[in-house]
């Protein structure tokens, strides 16, 4: 079974991932991902592609106000020998997704080494809340139950407490910069909803359950650390 330790508001934009497949005339397709993410004050645009077989490297840029500020290149040249072109081409978009959704990771969680323009890093370590969505979980005490989880949230702005309805609101867990989509929905004229999945048996200890809720740029987050634990009675998340 496995318990919540703790859970937090983060002022992050949820980010939006799309890819794309370019052919230079007469050469070999190259995949690439592209995604705009906003994290408190600052939007950050991130690109990744793959810059073909006579350079064999996944690169991931990403930029603010057009500058660059970080890098990352991968080299792929002994992990292509020897594999066929099909096989190659698939396991390369898997490896250029995850590049991509790291770097996203590292964003979101204010840990990326930046590499250039100091003032990117205070930018997104500046968190205007004035706009800001609270999250509340209804059920602290009974949100897993025999291996099921029912998140009932309530949504509302984080100074007027205002009610907020037809907001995008998700779960998903994460562990090691990798995450799992397991339940979505839109909170209703209330700012209510529910969320419900089965709870998967084999997390990693070190897991995270994570809430997110958008409306329109506005942005709220709650986060549970998973924990295994023997079995006992229901746990409840605590309040950090």
């Amino acid at each position: 079974m496995y318990i919540g330790i703790f859970f937090e508001p983060v002022t992050s934009k949820k980010w939006v991932h799309y890819g794309t497949v370019t052919r230079k005339a007469g050469g070999p397709m190259n995949f690439g991902f592209n995604s705009n993410v906003r994290v408190g004050d600052a939007m950050f645009h991130v690109q990744t592609e793959d810059r073909g077989p006579s350079h064999p490297f996944l690169d991931t840029v990403v930029y603010m106000a057009g500058r660059v500020v970080y890098k990352r290149s991968t080299s792929y040249e002994g992990f292509a020998s020897g594999m066929d072109a099909e096989t190659l081409a698939q396991k390369l978009h898997e490896r250029l997704s995850q590049q991509h959704r790291e770097v996203i990771a590292g964003l979101e969680g204010r840990t990326l080494p930046f590499q250039s323009e100091e003032h990117a890093k205070s930018a997104a370590e500046k968190a205007d809340t004035r706009d800001g969505l609270d999250l509340r979980l209804m059920n602290p005490k009974s949100w897993l139950a025999a291996g099921n989880v029912v998140l009932e949230i309530e949504l509302s702005e984080k100074n007027s407490k205002q009610r907020i309805g037809d907001a995008d609101v998700e779960a998903c867990l994460e562990h090691e910069k990798r995450r799992t989509l397991c339940a979505e929905g839109r909170t209703d004229g209330k700012g209510c909803a529910a969320l419900k999945f089965p709870m998967p048996s084999n997390i990693a200890e070190g897991s995270w359950l994570v809430v997110r809720a958008t409306d329109g740029s506005r942005y709220g987050e709650l986060r549970f650390q998973l924990k295994s634990k023997p079995r006992a009675k229901t746990p409840a998340p605590v309040s950090r």
